[in-house]
């Protein structure tokens, strides 16, 4: 909205300035009429050229609230287009999430067709990774014939033989070790898992340290380390978009934001709303110049390329509607010299 409005900002100046000389010349002139109709009045002057001069002031008095009715329109016009182009904006961003909601009951159906079988190998690393995270909880609480049986099943269900014995050797180490290096072992294993980014799992993990050995201060002091971990990261990741954006450097940081968006609050979210509006912008722009290049040397499976991915990155903006009309044109073109190109019998 506020774009809107600045982008026609220079309509309100020029209409207030209009106004502002309009009453001035107006006030000037109706008290200069109104001075002379009082004189001829007082001369004992004809009664018609006294009519005339009060009527012309009357005129220019109706000529000034004119001019200020005019000014109050072209106000609310720039407002309605603001509120015009903010309604379209929250249409297409609408748009946007409705065709993400279609893909994504598209991809719920095509997963509610798959066999038990297929879905088993399509979840399998995420069962591995709750798997794994249940056996070394099991670990800390130094329950290891239940680690024990949660590894023998690793083993057999998921044919993971070379990790089972890896853990089953992490079971005889922790049976051995000491409380101290029972608790060093699991630090050090939190740190590696926030090495990999993976702050849930992190968190859950330092927590359950911490619950099970409240007299360590290492682990007490292991869930400070891993916000802190957290708060350093998002940090590194905002001053490295604002570094791409002061570099002009679009696709490090769309690439940024992406990295940016679960870390943000919604409120941080909003604040950096009008900069990603703009790295977005330059983005599209760069796709509609590689685009016209494209065409214009006539790499035509080029140019069929980069419109398929503004359609798919941008597809509500206006450049996509207009390289939609002209996919069926360049797969023809593509197909032609994909023709031509083959060599003949």
């Amino acid at each position: 909205m506020a774009e809107q409005i600045e982008r026609f900002r220079w309509v309100a100046k020029l209409s207030l300035i209009l106004v502002i000389v309009t009453v001035a010349v107006v006030v000037v002139v109706s008290g200069g009429q109104v001075v002379q109709a009082v004189r001829l009045a007082r001369a004992g002057g004809d009664g018609m050229s006294v009519a005339g001069v009060a009527l012309g002031a009357v005129g220019g008095l109706v000529l000034a609230v004119w001019a200020v009715v005019a000014y109050g329109l072209i106000q609310v016009l720039l407002a309605n287009e603001a509120g015009v182009a903010e309604a379209a904006g929250r249409v297409g961003r609408v748009e946007t999430l409705l065709d993400e909601i279609a893909e994504s009951t598209r991809k719920l159906t095509d997963l509610a067709s798959l066999s038990d079988k297929a879905k088993s190998y399509l979840y399998r690393e995420h069962e591995l990774e709750a798997l794994r995270e249940t056996i070394h909880h099991d670990i800390m609480r130094q329950d290891y014939a239940a680690a024990g049986n949660l590894i023998d099943a690793m083993a057999k269900e998921f044919g993971y033989a070379d990790e089972a014995a890896r853990l089953r050797q992490e079971v005889e180490a922790s049976r051995k070790a000491t409380t101290d290096e029972k608790v060093d072992a699991q630090v050090r294993r939190i740190q590696q898992i926030v090495e990999r980014r993976d702050w849930g799992r992190a968190k859950r993990e330092a927590e359950r340290l911490t619950a099970l050995f409240p007299s360590s201060e290492k682990a007490a002091a292991l869930p400070r380390l891993v916000q802190a971990s957290y708060a350093k990261h998002k940090r590194e990741l905002l001053q490295a978009y604002g570094q791409a954006v002061a570099k002009n450097d679009v696709d490090r940081g769309i690439e940024l934001l992406r990295e940016l968006d679960p870390y943000l609050t919604p409120q941080e979210a909003a604040a950096l709303e009008e900069s990603a509006r703009g790295v977005f912008r330059a983005k599209l722009h760069n796709f509609g110049v590689r685009f016209a290049i494209a065409v214009t040397d006539q790499r035509w499976d080029e140019a069929l390329a980069t419109g398929e991915e503004i359609i798919r990155e941008y597809p509500n903006s206006r450049m996509a509607q207009e390289v939609r009309q002209k996919l069926d044109q360049l797969r023809a073109r593509v197909t032609e010299m994909n023709a031509a190109s083959r060599p003949t019998s």
